[in-house]
């Protein structure tokens, strides 16, 4: 329940965003704001898979001794923010002409205030993870997802937010104050080593690798289609795009809690051998999570104008089929999120870069295929068919290793009457 309240969050985010954000700012300033987050969210997911997804991975195992995990992951995510803020700030000039957005350029340069402000939450809210400290992660993460919102009101109301360089300033005092949070939450988690273990700076190096590569591949197929489109049409189509794609939240939401269970429960099951209570387990994530999406789905299909019309005042009326395209990513994204977290907790990353690595090659044959031609909705047509093509590919590769099939999955719904018979007494 905690971890639903946790992923519930980015959706109340999402809510204030559209209110205050998308329905007050100039649509040039929300396109470039649009941008600069993704670049943001790009570099953030990258650090996470190359230092803090091995320390997810090794920190979950039964192990009496994590400093020199910990001290591994907290030198390996350093390193790697200190190069990609660099790299930002070299790149923002050709990034703003190549994305027809000049006013980008001098925008950019506030991406690595927001890395070292995001630093020590990312890193905090793995560690709380690993030992399913899910209320600290609730707590770590409200701060962020709601003061967001709260700012972006009170500066309203102070007629003090009429930009996207206001937008990032207020992320910027969030993120600071919920690392804070975070480093409170987890003081007694954080233990360092003058001298980490080389077996263990081995290991992390090679799954980090690994896993690095495939979440490269995952950020092209998730982010390409808005730089792409950008880069054929401008901001304000990428403003129309993204009015629709802030509903794809909700399978961010689903993502994540999946990852923050079955990740560290497969890690720690396939270290006690205990894959008879694994395959249990993939099963339920896969069935509970499936039935879970059918109302995301109904609703993004069948009432689009309506959340539209009531969220957006009449605004970007064009998103409406956008948002009927995207709805059937409700039937794939859970299986593509168990799928892909149980190959990891196996310690499957090779892989997982190895099915990202089509990942990569099915995304951007698709966003060239569908976005030239088809603008806004080429883009969504690229994001759909690429999610369904991997979500195939995953789940035969996941076969190998878990075998599954529909009879074993549609068994478990005994299993969701008794969570919720539980549940009501």
């Amino acid at each position: 329940m905690w971890g639903l309240a946790d992923k519930v969050l980015p959706v109340v985010y999402g809510f204030g965003y559209v209110f205050l954000v998308i329905r007050v700012l100039p649509e040039e300033e929300f396109g470039n704001f649009v941008l600069l987050q993704e670049v943001f969210l790009i570099i953030s997911g990258l650090a996470t898979a190359f230092a803090l997804q091995p320390l997810l991975k090794y920190a979950s195992e039964d192990r009496t001794d994590v400093a020199s995990v910990v001290t591994t992951a907290l030198w390996m995510n350093l390193a790697f923010v200190i190069v990609s803020s660099a790299a930002v700030i070299a790149l923002s000039g050709p990034a703003g002409v190549m994305l027809h957005s000049p006013s980008l350029t001098p925008l950019l340069v506030y991406v690595p205030a927001m890395l070292a402000a995001s630093f020590i939450r990312n890193f905090t809210l793995v560690l709380l993870q690993t030992r399913f400290y899910i209320r600290e992660v609730f707590w770590v993460d409200a701060v962020h997802f709601l003061g967001t919102p709260l700012l972006v009101w009170i500066y309203s109301r102070m007629h003090l937010f009429d930009s996207a360089l206001d937008l990032v300033l207020i992320n910027i005092v969030s993120l600071s104050a919920s690392s804070l949070t975070g480093l409170a939450l987890s003081r007694s988690m954080i233990r360092l080593t003058v001298y980490p273990q080389a077996e263990d700076r081995r290991k992390m190096w090679h799954y980090g690798t690994y896993s690095l590569g495939g979440i490269v591949s995952y950020l092209v197929y998730t982010k390409a289609d808005t730089f792409i489109l950008s880069a054929f049409t401008g901001p304000i189509q990428v403003a129309v795009y993204n009015s629709a794609k802030v509903f794809t939240r909700l399978y961010d939401m689903v993502t994540q809690i999946v990852q923050m269970f079955v990740l560290p429960a497969v890690s720690r099951l396939s270290s006690q051998g205990e894959y008879q209570r694994l395959k249990v387990l993939v099963e339920k994530a896969i069935l509970f999570s499936t039935v879970g999406m059918i109302p995301v789905f109904l609703l993004l299909l069948l009432g689009p104008s309506l959340l539209i019309q009531i969220l957006y005042s009449g605004r970007y009326t064009s998103a409406i089929p956008l948002l009927q395209v995207l709805s059937l990513l409700s039937l794939v994204v859970p299986l593509l999120a168990v799928g892909s977290n149980t190959l990891l907790g196996l310690g499957h990353a090779k892989l997982n870069f190895l099915i990202s690595l089509q990942m990569l090659a099915i995304s951007i044959a698709a966003y060239f295929v569908f976005v030239p031609r088809l603008g806004p909705m080429g883009a969504a047509i690229g994001f759909v068919v690429a999610t369904f093509v991997v979500t195939w590919i995953t789940t035969l590769k996941l076969h190998q290793f878990q075998p599954l099939s529909p009879r074993a999955i549609l068994s478990r719904v005994n299993d969701i009457t008794q969570f919720l018979k539980s549940r009501l007494r």
